[in-house]
């Protein structure tokens, strides 16, 4: 009995070295990649930026078959980072004289993963500007925009990432993460819980560690992770109706978390501070999100409205949406900084926008076309 455990053993070790060979063939990212590289690497030039992209980064995205205002896509598009981690050509240190430079941040409706380099809103307002031949000099856009950024995200990208780049104007789009960060966030004014981290890891996250260092564990691990996970994971090809699928299974919750809008209301003027300090044009552009929208085609692409792995009443929403569009609109009147009121400019329909918040190629462009009038009428 003993032998034959013993050489059932040896057979499925086999079959188990054979198929993580044939895996490696075809991988899969390692789940805890970051943490590794946290663990062997100093996180000192890292450390004050949540999110951010590589330098000289090329990828692809595709879309799936159904998703509103991109039946134009066929092909995969083109997802271009510069040489500095932003969206955009490659930049120039120091500025040529002939360029006007400016800096879009913001978060996946700046971002835009799956327009195209050439039609995202970025891109679009660039050739705007030069087309108007905008302060007499070659404008040259960079889009700074990154999936889940919320104000406190911008501060660090400005202060840490661009300001020393010499921009000339800054547009910061900011609005629906900040709702989600300022309901859910129990840690708003960041403090220090690095002590209560290190007490929490315990020996299955040492395991892990080891583990997804093969194939087989990792696509165990996104085989089986949570539904929250998924519902969250931004992939090559968009995967949108399985979001939209998880949502409408969750029941509504109509009670939402309380929402400090003092803590926005400060971080905005914060950037118009850094911004005024540093001789740079700021613009702010509200946030424009269709929860409100009377397209019934947009209402069967929401997925959004799930946060924290609850589904919030998507009216409701919008009035904390609306309400930090109001703060934003009503601190840059204090100080005399244009805004650019994307939520009534942009209509809330299928043409312009594929779900809850983001832009397809028709609306991008239209962004970027209205975008550079209001930037010349402001100028």
């Amino acid at each position: 009995m003993w032998k034959t455990i013993k050489y059932n053993l040896i057979i499925l070790l086999i079959l188990l070295v054979l198929v993580e060979c044939i895996l490696w063939f075809f991988p899969v990212p390692d789940p805890y990649s970051t943490a590794k590289k946290n663990m062997f690497y100093p996180t000192v030039g890292n450390m004050y930026i949540e999110s951010q992209f590589d330098q000289n980064m090329t990828m692809q995205f595709s879309t799936e078959d159904g998703l509103l205002g991109f039946e134009n896509y066929k092909e995969a598009t083109n997802f271009t980072i510069n040489n500095y981690g932003f969206r955009g050509e490659n930049l120039k240190m120091p500025k040529p004289n002939g360029e006007y430079r400016i800096f879009a941040i913001g978060g996946s409706s700046t971002e835009s993963l799956y327009i195209d380099d050439e039609d995202v809103w970025t891109n679009v307002l660039q050739e705007n500007l030069n087309r108007e031949n905008y302060q007499n000099k070659i404008v040259k856009v960079y889009n700074a925009g990154k999936s889940g950024d919320n104000i406190q995200d911008h501060i660090s990208m400005l202060i840490h990432r661009i300001v020393h780049l010499q921009p000339d104007e800054v547009i910061v789009f900011c609005g629906i993460n900040d709702v989600t960060r300022l309901m859910l966030d129990d840690n708003p004014l960041k403090f220090n819980r690095t002590k209560e981290k290190e007490e929490a890891v315990s020996f299955r996250n040492m395991l892990g560690v080891f583990l997804y260092e093969f194939q087989i564990p990792r696509r165990l691990f996104y085989a089986f992770k949570s539904e929250d996970e998924s519902l969250e994971t931004i992939g090559i090809q968009s995967k949108y109706k399985k979001k939209v699928t998880k949502t409408q299974s969750r029941p509504v919750e109509n009670q939402l978390p309380t929402i400090d809008y003092g803590n926005y209301a400060n971080k905005i003027k914060s950037l118009i501070g850094i911004c005024l300090a540093n001789d740079i044009k700021l613009i702010f552009a509200t946030q424009v999100v269709t929860w409100d929208t009377e397209d019934a085609a947009l209402k069967n692409w929401h997925w959004m409205t799930s946060r924290g792995g609850v589904r919030y009443n998507a009216l409701k929403l919008q009035q904390k949406v609306d309400s930090i569009n109001m703060i934003t609109v009503t601190e840059g009147q204090k100080f005399n900084i244009p805004v650019f009121k994307t939520d009534s400019i942009i209509p809330k329909t299928s043409t312009y926008l594929y779900d809850d918040c983001h832009f397809n190629p028709a609306g991008s462009k239209k962004m970027g076309d209205e975008l550079a009038k209001f930037i010349k009428d402001t100028k």
